[in-house]
């Protein structure tokens, strides 16, 4: 009982319908056909059935089935009606004929406004269709377009941190290092990440930096190669798709570490190239514009901090260094030699510390102008330097007075450097004043660790008092025990 329900819900298959539609008006019409050309049926009656029933079959298939099935039935219809009518001269067979003719041309008209709307409906169907299709494609546009926008409002987030960070870096190094972990971590897609800094002595460039992916091999190039050199002369970014097609560049890198493509920007320093910052990929097509403007962003908050870690090296050198000699302070004369004494406890090595007086400097800067006396003390400054050793510690101890400071000096060395220095001033000094008739002259005195004093103040009062005593013995001497 369920299947027959199932059953009588069924729909019927249209190519079914339209098949038994045909073939019921082709029996008809040859019954009907049958009968004129036998002349077997006198009675119009039957006639007119068959053409009542022949009309009805027309009419049904031109309201339900498609033109390629309606018009044969119609066509077959119409010729057996009017073949009807005109070979036994009936008026009823003649009304079955015109009432057919008037039925199927009524239902092919509504078959056409039928058809038309159809179409219209197609049409309209195809428009809306083609709508969705464009506001499909906008959307998609629209949500590549968000994340394009987030994926930048990410990266300038991330700037801004790297700014923040960079604000608080004062060292060069921890600068450079942050500057190329940054570029590779936020920009990404690339094998190794290079900064080269100007070597101002050699006047070529230098790895300071980097960073590599995994299973990159080990970064050889010291000296940057073709694509550093070029961004360094022209002083602008740098970007290559494919090394190989590009006739600015020989060759695609080197034998030990391929490069397809290519970012670099020049690490400008108040309107000077001092570095290059660059990104590589062995993948040509790796980067695109955006990754050089963020990476030239990037490029100028190094440059601030790098101006400012340089600006705060200066103010601490110019804290501790006298701005006439150059030489340090006392201060820092006194920590370092604090902590030279405590290494020297340590080690069981001598150290010596040495005092120097200008002999009557103030009688000198009276009677040739503080200028004059100024020149002076540089060049006493200088001499210093360039007879103390470079582990030694020189310093304007304060007015015309000077302290050196020898680590692992015996007496007799640090007699000998004091030495050294009294001759050089006596000969330098003198020369420059012989115009006014005028040397000049210094005294010094040489106390050690741990003979003299086992204290920094100590060890200092014992090399002043020398250095009195050898003014006390006539000036331009030395004094050593």
């Amino acid at each position: 009982m369920d299947s027959s329900a199932e059953l009588a819900v069924k729909p019927v298959n249209p190519l079914i319908l339209q098949a038994a539609t045909v073939l019921a008006g082709l029996a008809v019409c040859v019954i009907y056909l049958g009968i004129l050309l036998t002349g077997s049926a006198r009675d119009p009656i039957l006639l007119h059935s068959l053409t009542v029933l022949l009309i009805a079959l027309a009419t049904y298939s031109m309201v339900a089935l498609p033109m390629a099935a309606s018009l044969p039935v119609a066509l077959l219809a119409g010729v057996c009606a009017l073949w009807g009518w005109a070979s036994r001269q009936s008026l009823l067979l003649g009304v079955d004929a015109a009432a057919g003719v008037a039925l199927v041309g009524l239902a092919a008209f509504q078959q056409r406004r039928r058809l038309r709307a159809l179409m219209r409906l197609r049409q309209k169907l195809g428009d809306l269709d083609e709508e969705c299709y464009m506001k499909d494609q906008a959307l998609r546009l629209n949500e590549q377009t968000r994340e394009s926008l987030a994926k930048k409002l990410d990266r300038y987030q991330q700037l801004q941190a790297v700014a923040e960070h960079l604000s608080r870096c004062l060292n060069l190094e921890e600068i450079c290092q942050l500057a190329v972990d940054r570029a590779f971590e936020l920009i990404g897609k690339s094998d190794a990440c290079l900064l080269f800094l100007v070597d101002k002595e050699r006047q070529e460039l230098a790895l300071f930096a980097s960073r590599k992916g995994e299973g990159v091999a080990a970064i050889r190039t010291k000296q940057g190669d073709q694509f550093d050199r070029y961004v360094l002369r022209t002083h602008r970014p740098l970007m290559v798709n494919d090394v190989r097609r590009d006739f600015r560049f020989s060759g695609p890198g080197t034998a030990d570490r391929p490069i397809g493509s290519v970012i670099a920007c020049p690490l400008l320093v108040a309107q000077s190239a001092e570095g290059v910052l660059r990104l590589d990929s062995r993948q040509p097509g790796v980067y695109t514009q955006d990754d050089l403007r963020f990476l030239d962003i990037l490029l100028d908050l190094v440059d601030t901090a790098m101006t400012n870690a340089r600006l705060f090296a200066q103010t601490q050198q110019l804290a501790i260094t006298d701005g006439l000699t150059g030489l340090y302070r006392r201060q820092p004369f006194f920590d370092q030699l604090a902590r030279e004494i405590a290494r020297a406890n340590r080690t069981r090595e001598p150290l010596a510390v040495l005092m120097l007086d200008i002999d009557d400097f103030k009688q000198y800067n009276d009677t040739f102008g503080h200028t004059a006396g100024d020149v002076v003390l540089k060049t006493i400054a200088d001499i210093i330097r360039d007879v103390v050793p470079p582990d030694g510690m020189c310093a304007r101890y304060g007015g015309e007075e000077f302290s050196v400071l020898l680590p692992k000096a015996p007496r007799a060395r640090a007699g000998e450097i004091a030495e050294r220095v009294r001759e050089m001033v006596a000969a330098r000094v003198r020369a420059a004043g012989e115009g006014s008739g005028r040397p000049v002259t210094a005294s010094l005195g040489v106390a050690v660790f741990p003979e003299d004093a086992k204290s920094e103040l100590e060890l200092i009062r014992q090399a002043d008092q020398r250095l009195y005593q050898a003014k006390r013995s006539g000036k331009n001497c030395v004094e050593s025990s």
